[in-house]
């Protein structure tokens, strides 16, 4: 079922997912401000149970003798769904927090390379962690946002980094199930860097795919 959080601030303050034997030392570390937290979630955490609408068709399927699930939501899964339907959630796909802020600028994009400059604008060292996600055309039927990268950068306070996201053939097609291959998608792609699959502030552009 769904993770639900009693949190309603963005500020989560620990998701260990799951804990192992070292948890205790590092919730210390974190809590007491030794570490500086750089982890992202992994999932989308929901505001409520199956806030998404699944059926019972879906999950667990229905039948007498065997249950028989529909995988009807097609490729709306996970962040993807939050996306297409522009839905916020409680805490999105890739968030995350640090004891530092960071700021995002200087967005280029091509079909082989997409750039960003991040920099530590707040008073303590720590790892930035962007996200780059690409928009395929509409006719190629995907959803909107989909993660095609991320990096990390570790910056002292005031300091700059570019961060890199190379990208292949591959990023930008899809499975044709008649030809059993990756098909390139032409036409204009939109990005977008941020920190979270939900970043209101995320660096915005686009390219066309040759």
């Amino acid at each position: 079922g769904a993770a639900l959080s009693p949190h309603t601030s963005p500020h989560l303050p620990v998701s260990p997912h799951p804990p192992r034997q070292e948890y205790a030392d590092g919730l210390a570390d974190v809590l007491f401000g030794d570490v500086n937290p750089s982890a992202h979630l992994p999932l989308t955490l929901p505001r409520a149970e199956n806030e998404v609408g699944f059926t019972d068709a879906m999950w667990p399927g229905v039948g007498d003798k065997q249950r028989v699930a529909s995988y009807s939501e097609g490729l709306l899964v996970g962040y993807r769904w939050y996306n297409a339907h522009n839905a916020t959630p409680a805490f999105p796909f890739g968030h995350g927090l640090s004891y530092t802020t960071f700021a995002l600028a200087g967005l280029r994009a091509s079909p082989t390379r997409v750039t960003v400059t991040v920099t530590n604008t707040g008073r303590r060292p720590g790892a930035a962690a962007p996200q780059l996600y690409l928009t395929f055309p509409p006719s190629a039927g995907e959803p909107p946002g989909q993660l095609r990268g991320f990096a990390q950068a570790q910056l002292q306070p005031g300091e700059s980094a570019e961060v890199r996201f190379p990208l292949r053939a591959r990023d930008m097609s899809v499975w044709n199930a008649t030809t059993h291959a990756w098909q390139l998608v032409h036409g204009s792609f939109g990005v977008a860097v941020g920190l979270s699959s939900r970043d209101a502030a995320a660096l915005r552009g686009a390219f066309r795919s040759p």
